[in-house]
């Protein structure tokens, strides 16, 4: 009888993982469900006990050229969407800025230049790192160096700016399913959040211009910009890389006086912190995902073969952060459960 309860117990858990409780451990493997396990980045390749990593670039890229039998198995971009697949990083600017001054239009086009300058035969990988390096704060050790940044790693990175109203949909659909699986939902976008068109003011403005970015894959996205401290519209530009853990304290200061003006943020920080679009607004989505899964097996998942996760084990890097949160999306969203071991 004891047996029987202990077993029903189990499976009502395991039913109800999809809404984040953890599972049992049992003698049997469920092959209902996937297992999701927080893991360092030293971990990847390394236990036998994980089926499938997943962690971002530049990293993964790192893991495989250092562990012969690891290989890539999946792009998550991919088996989200194909090439629109889902908004990871996001440019806000304060509405007053927006309203009133013409550099932003400029500063958009050139956002809208990125990914072909990343990619341009005529600029090298030293160069783009060394445009980051020399913004980062002080003390910070770079993501990217000429070592690690490859064209395949940047194309890996999915930098490409998409104005607001064209990514609008989007970001209101990804959105959606990470309420759903986020302990703590980050809210829905109001309407005032995204810039509808592109008319901007036409005041020269003679201020200072302070834009923050994290570094990674953000930071990728405005290397163009770092590379020539580029300024626009009578505006002096200054540009800065920091920690990716600090860069929504640069929004969220109590005193504006201190925020930045414009800001890369992670799209759930910034619908989280910025939704109601009074203070910030969107201007558009830069990074569109670059996270992906490694296996020992070379074994590839793709969008037609998810559900072959089921009863595997997903070692996740920051599975508590951005990263565990879109895996756990993508299952939800292929209807498949999980259950995160704790």
């Amino acid at each position: 009888m004891k047996k029987f309860l202990y077993s029903a117990l189990c499976a009502t858990i395991v039913f109800l993982s999809v809404f984040g409780f953890t599972g049992c451990d049992t003698d049997e493997k469920d092959t209902g469900y996937v297992t999701l396990v927080g893991v360092t980045a030293a971990e990847v390749g390394v236990r036998e006990d994980i089926d499938y990593f997943i962690m971002p670039e530049p990293a993964a890229s790192t893991k495989v050229n250092a562990i012969e039998t690891l290989k890539f198995s999946g792009n998550l971009q991919k088996i989200y969407g194909g090439e629109s697949g889902y908004p990871q990083a996001v440019v806000v600017a304060k509405s007053n800025l927006i309203s009133e001054y013409s550099f932003i239009s400029d500063f958009i086009a050139e956002l809208e230049k990125g990914k072909e300058w990343l990619l341009s035969d005529k600029v090298s990988s030293n160069e783009i790192v060394d445009a980051v390096k020399n913004h980062l704060s002080e003390g910070m050790t770079p993501t990217f160096n000429a070592k690690n940044l490859s064209k395949a790693v940047i194309e890996n990175c999915s930098v490409d700016f998409v104005y607001s109203s064209d990514c609008k949909s989007e970001i209101l659909g990804f959105m959606q399913i990470l309420n759903r699986v986020s302990e703590t939902p980050f809210g829905t976008p109001e309407e005032s959040f995204f810039k509808a068109d592109k008319n901007f003011g036409s005041a020269t403005y003679g201020g200072k211009v302070r834009v923050y970015a994290p570094d990674g894959a953000p930071a990728l996205g405005i290397a163009n910009l770092l590379s020539e401290n580029k300024s626009f519209g009578g505006a002096e530009f200054e540009y800065k890389v920091v920690d990716a853990q600090t860069i929504q304290s640069y929004v969220a200061n109590t005193d504006e006086n201190k925020n930045a003006d414009i800001c890369v943020l992670p799209v759930n920080v910034a619908v989280k912190l910025l939704g109601k679009g009074d203070i910030y607004k969107l201007l558009g989505t830069l990074t569109h995902g670059n996270l992906f899964m490694l296996s020992n097996s070379g074994e590839e998942i793709t969008q037609n073969n998810l559900q072959t996760l089921k009863g595997k084990k997903v070692g996740i890097v920051n599975i508590a952060q951005v990263p565990g949160l879109t895996f756990k999306a993508f299952l939800k969203n292929n209807d498949i459960a999980y259950t995160e071991l704790k």
